[in-house]
């Protein structure tokens, strides 16, 4: 029905049911056309409203004219001064954002560097007023710690490219065998050396004299940072999940800890039964 034309005996033709109503809708020419307009005009002030009182730099009269007025002068300029204090608190913000790196920077990612060097320096103040041999062992130990981290990390690059090409070896994170060797081999030296020189020698090393500290120092902070323990047994837990049908992890654990004992009782042996037989 709605598309049946009718006369309305003045000449005018229409049609019937919802045709004729939006026929008047649109007979008013660009009525449809100026609404739409309208309804584009008021979501523009409704958002640029949004944005203005989100800001507090934007004057209570813009507000009202945005509320109020009709025509596009008020939607520009306050579409401009809502830009330019966009652009004001963004740049605060990245002054902020870059105050509170620089903060990161000089006081918390330093701050344990911070306490290390202050305890070093203590150390050191209290062996020269004291002269004690436990803050000698400290600051000595201290010392010697970062070459034997530093010894650890650069071992580290070869777990993965030793015997890359054999299917039968290269499974072996030969890095932190080595490191632990290293690190058994340096700490049992210096036991052996402190039992041959301060223990079973002719009494000319102390105890507490600055041989006997280093070679204690040496084991704890050398020694100690160049060995892993922690990584050693991750890694026994990677190869059993990555073999899980093979005794690999056993391998690689039992054989690290052989490996060191036999090489460690071959230093430690000769060099302490030397001593005692001289004694």
């Amino acid at each position: 029905p709605s598309l049946v034309r009718f006369d309305d005996g003045g000449g005018n033709v229409g049609r019937s049911g919802n045709s004729r109503q939006r026929h008047r809708r649109d007979s008013g020419g660009s009525y449809g056309r100026r609404s739409r307009r309208n309804r584009s005009l008021t979501a523009t002030k409704d958002s640029l409203l949004k944005e203005a009182s989100s800001t507090q730099d934007v004057d209570n009269t813009v507000k009202s004219n945005v509320m109020n007025g009709n025509n596009n002068n008020s939607i520009a300029n306050t579409s401009t001064i809502v830009n330019d204090n966009n652009g004001l608190q963004h740049t605060k913000y990245i002054i902020k954002e870059q105050a509170h790196q620089l903060s990161k920077v000089f006081y918390l990612e330093n701050l344990p560097f911070l306490i290390v060097t202050c305890l070093f320096l203590s150390y050191i103040l209290s062996d020269t007023l004291s002269n004690i041999a436990f803050y000698r062992f400290m600051w000595l130990s201290s010392l010697l710690t970062p070459p034997g981290a530093i010894l650890r990390w650069k071992l580290s690059k070869l777990n993965g490219t030793i015997f890359q090409h054999s299917r039968k070896w290269k499974w072996v994170p030969y890095g932190t065998l080595l490191a632990n060797v290293l690190g058994s081999l340096v700490s049992i030296s210096c036991v052996a050396t402190y039992q041959h020189v301060v223990v079973n020698g002719s009494g000319s090393y102390s105890k507490d004299g600055w041989l006997a500290v280093f070679l204690k120092a040496m084991q704890v902070g050398f020694a100690g940072s160049l060995s892993t323990v922690s990584t050693f047994v991750k890694e026994i837990v990677d190869i059993s999940k990555k073999y899980p049908s093979h005794a690999k992890s056993c391998y690689y654990g039992i054989g690290t800890i052989v490996c060191c004992c036999l090489l460690g009782l071959s230093i430690y042996s000769p060099i302490v039964r030397s001593s005692a037989g001289s004694v």
